[in-house]
């Protein structure tokens, strides 16, 4: 097996977490999510029928009021999930 088989093997398999606390963060999750599909600006924002701008802005994390809508519909088109957790909690 190759190494480029390898790899392409390793990321269609691994899951992957992005800790978004700010709106800076949540857009460089998006950045990292739309790169890994292989996915322009242009490509994702046909696909979750949002404004290119609008995506633009929201990577840029230069909106902190960024409609939960949108922001959905997005990350269906990136086939990925939104996970509140408590970050205050501590396991024991």
């Amino acid at each position: 097996m190759g190494l480029m088989s390898a790899y392409a093997d390793f990321m269609a398999t691994e899951a992957h977490r992005y800790n978004a606390r700010s709106p800076m963060r949540l857009g460089r999750s998006l950045i990292a999510l739309r790169r890994s599909r292989g996915l322009t600006q242009a490509d994702l924002a046909a696909r979750a029928r949002v404004s290119r701008q609008w995506l633009i802005t929201a990577e840029r994390g230069e909106n902190d009021r960024l409609e939960v809508g949108r922001l959905m519909q997005v990350l269906d088109a990136l086939d990925a999930t939104l996970t509140i957790e408590d970050a205050g909690q501590v396991e024991p």
